[in-house]
């Protein structure tokens, strides 16, 4: 048994999905699709690949994984995403998937983590990485040297070995982390005269896990789809990405106001330059989107310029915001004119105030994750099942397990 060539591998992409492919020799020097890749991917992950071939040199046989039975993470969202786009609900019906990625990628998605889980990142990453994990990998080896005290206090191999099996373990790490969370803000919270704490009564690292969890409050299961990436990250870099937000909506209809600011900008933002759209430009807007839109907050940044729109056509002036993913950012009119002529619906698209700028995932605190393109252009309108949660769970694994723990603490779900 040995492994074909890559190359020779790559160009079996288009076909996975149709059962056992042919050797392809006379496909050398083509490849797959972007898109086709990516599915291959998550087709890999989610299944492995078996590759055979005869020792005396007959045809190489791919055999795709057997297809599993569509796990449905979210069934009362599937019938909300049926009633609003029948392209991505078959498209979903077909085979959403999501997995967490190594790196940050463009037509990707980041997911905001709870801080419990940032902390045991930063814990399994060893020693000294932050004071906090440091204190939660002690709180480890305190616990773990009760289950197997002696064998655990007299061999530092055994410890180790717990260590290790204890620390992988999602749901008593996070409930680890969440103990030691709470009794630092219980201590902090106790330093406080007449509801007002000084920094001065609080210690360097009090202050440093109370930002932690401020932070980790504001972005809250928020989940942002990767328009731009910085860096490559193979070399040890940190990657940056430029991100909307794809699950905080704050409008169903556009007034004349939120149509202004994401058509031109604010007036300080714009610095005396006039606007990029003209009033006739504005009306015809208003026209196509003030009855029915779906505007979100995409971020802290960049909330006085003009708003993003995201959505899955090929339309002249949009911009695909990675080859193959078949999602796009621009094409203004185009899409004012779709909708007005009823080619379009204007739940079609994702029109966003703000943007996430500069994200990072070497902290912990956002998991990448790639996906199909119907989890990411989706609306987040009144959905069942938050969408953070869906995201998990399609993904599965631990984040999975996360997504779990965090239900537990949703009494309105």
């Amino acid at each position: 048994m040995r492994f074909l060539a890559v190359s020779c591998l790559l160009s079996l992409v288009t076909t996975l999905r149709h059962g056992p492919v042919r050797a392809c020799a006379a496909a050398a020097g083509s490849g797959p699709s972007p898109e086709a890749w990516r599915e291959f991917r998550a087709n890999l992950i989610a299944g492995g690949i078996r590759v055979t071939s005869d020792e005396n040199g007959g045809e190489e046989v791919v055999e795709a994984p057997a297809a599993k039975p569509r796990e449905v993470v979210a069934p009362a969202n599937e019938n909300l995403l049926k009633s609003q786009s029948a392209v991505l609900y078959d498209e979903y019906l077909q085979g959403a998937w999501a997995h967490v990625a190594p790196q940050l990628e463009a037509g990707g998605l980041v997911v905001f983590l709870p801080l419990q889980s940032q902390l045991v990142h930063k814990m399994r990453e060893g020693e000294g990485v932050s004071h906090w994990s440091d204190q939660l990998r002690e709180r480890l080896v305190a616990d773990v040297s009760t289950v197997d005290g002696d064998e655990a206090g007299n061999s530092p191999e055994a410890l180790e070995r717990l260590l290790a099996q204890w620390g992988t373990n999602t749901v008593y790490t996070y409930r680890l982390a969440d103990r030691l969370i709470n009794e630092v803000l219980e201590v902090v919270s106790q330093k406080a005269t007449n509801g007002q704490l000084s920094l001065s009564a609080v210690t360097a690292d009090q202050r440093e896990l109370l930002q932690l969890y401020i932070d980790a409050q504001s972005s809250w299961q928020e989940v942002a789809l990767v328009l731009d990436v910085q860096g490559t990250g193979a070399d040890g870099g940190i990657q940056k990405a430029e991100c909307v937000v794809i699950n905080r909506p704050i409008a169903r209809s556009m007034s004349r106001e939120l149509a202004t600011l994401l058509l031109n900008g604010s007036d300080e933002a714009r610095r005396g330059i006039g606007p990029l759209y003209d009033d006739e430009a504005l009306e015809r807007f208003l026209l196509a989107f003030g009855k029915e839109a779906a505007v979100y907050v995409g971020g802290p940044d960049a909330q006085e310029q003009p708003g993003a729109l995201v959505h899955g056509f090929e339309l002249p002036g949009a911009t695909e915001v990675a080859p193959g993913t078949r999602i796009y950012t621009g094409g203004v009119e185009a899409a004012v004119e779709g909708v007005l002529a009823g080619t379009y619906s204007p739940l079609d698209f994702r029109w966003f105030v703000g943007r996430r700028k500069s994200v990072s995932t070497s902290g912990g605190a956002w998991c990448p994750v790639a996906c199909s393109r119907p989890l990411a252009l989706k609306q987040c309108l009144g959905l069942p099942k938050p969408l953070w949660h869906e995201v998990l769970e399609t993904c599965g694994g631990e984040v999975a397990e996360l997504s779990k723990i965090e239900l537990l603490k949703r009494p309105d779900l």
